[in-house]
């Protein structure tokens, strides 16, 4: 297997940007407040929403480019650096997010025991992940691609429930959205396009207009794609492939351990001591 980049993105920008308001309003609803720490933010679209809907907010980003403007950009601390690499957790974070990474660890479960190091005892991992696994094989034909080797693991939610077990967490809420109809759609599009480009008597010479054109395009196709996949997806039956909004917590036993452990360290960070006598 050739080696893999890990600052390689295979999806465009709007696949972060456009609904980034809709994942920040989805996690509102279980941890309302507190600090978030985006693991792989890229140019920090999560990161910002999350900051303007009143979240203290840190991120971490291998794409030395990617983490310089996403810093400038939030006037917050992004670590340039593999998660696997970066220093431990230290229980100091309400939300750790993550979008779609799941399934480029070569390590899933050691990868999600050092995201619950970041977590304190009530905190709660939030992600996105694809659902992608379990499926009929013709699926694969008309998704065209699940983009391997970045892509090295393919869920299901029964085996998503047992990694997260693996790893000392538990699926607490879900949000199903379901990709066949977007898929379809999707297939039907890029078979037009085909035809098109087949049909054009000759190649335009590129230009302003061509470049605008390009753009208004790449923005209404980046929308309608965000719609089919959220709006539509929510009320797609649960067949083919799909998305999933997660929060996970720390088992009940790991939460208590980290409480126990808080307390007997608290004299350490200034809290008053008892004295005998």
């Amino acid at each position: 297997m050739s080696a893999v980049d890990p600052t390689v993105d295979g999806h465009p920008d709007s696949y972060y940007a456009v609904p980034a308001r809709r994942r920040v309003r989805w996690i509102q609803r279980y941890r309302p407040r507190g600090r978030v720490l985006d693991i792989g933010c890229g140019e920090g679209h999560f990161l910002a929403a999350a900051q303007a809907a009143g979240y203290d907010v840190a991120g971490i980003e291998p794409h030395p480019g990617r983490a310089r403007r996403a810093e400038a950009r939030l006037g917050a601390p992004v670590e340039c650096a593999l998660f696997e690499s970066c220093r431990p957790g230290e229980a100091e974070f309400d939300i750790v997010y993550h979008c779609d990474l799941l399934s480029h660890f070569a390590d899933p479960i050691a990868a999600l025991r050092k995201m619950g190091g970041f977590l304190r005892p009530d905190g709660v991992l939030a992600f996105e992940v694809g659902l992608l696994g379990g499926i009929a094989p013709w699926w694969y034909t008309m998704i065209g691609t699940i983009g391997y080797p970045q892509h090295r693991w393919l869920y299901s939610v029964r085996s998503l429930r047992r990694l997260l077990a693996r790893a000392d967490l538990e699926l607490a809420h879900t949000a199903h959205f379901g990709l066949a109809p977007g898929t379809v759609f999707l297939a039907g599009v890029r078979s037009l396009a085909r035809r098109y480009r087949r049909l054009r008597a000759a190649p335009q010479r590129p230009g302003p207009p061509a470049a605008a054109a390009r753009v208004s395009v790449t923005r209404f196709v980046d929308r309608t794609e965000s719609f089919w996949r959220y709006t539509v997806g929510r009320l797609s039956p649960r067949v083919g492939p799909a998305t999933l909004f997660a929060i996970a917590r720390l088992r009940q036993s790991t939460r208590a351990h980290r409480h126990h452990v808080s307390v007997v360290s608290a004299p350490h960070l200034g809290a008053p001591q008892r004295r005998g006598g």
